[in-house]
């Protein structure tokens, strides 16, 4: 864990959002691995790669909960409108950086 954590801030400094999102995502398939996970969660998750996030991970407890998902500033309203679809009772966007 605490590599995955090193290389997560090495992907923050460099500024380097494709290769955090890839973590993300791979972060969220071995919590998916380890039964933290949930099908609504999985869902999500899939939802928002497929309509063009970077990345997506559940975050806290699992089981039920939320997802955090890097989106790029173009694609922020089909991620949106995928999550809706997909069946996210709430979103909240906030926006990082310049």
């Amino acid at each position: 864990m605490a590599s995955a954590v090193d290389s997560a801030r090495a992907a923050l400094e460099a500024a380097d959002v494709f290769r955090l999102g890839a973590m993300m995502t791979a972060n969220h398939g071995f919590l998916r691995d380890l039964g933290v996970s949930s099908p609504a969660l999985d869902t999500l998750a899939t939802a928002a790669i497929q309509a063009g996030a970077l990345g997506a991970k559940l975050s806290g407890g699992g089981r039920g909960g939320h997802i955090i998902a890097l989106v790029e500033a173009d694609t922020t309203w089909s991620v949106r409108q995928a999550l809706q679809t997909a069946g996210a009772l709430r979103i909240h966007a906030a926006s990082l950086g310049g």
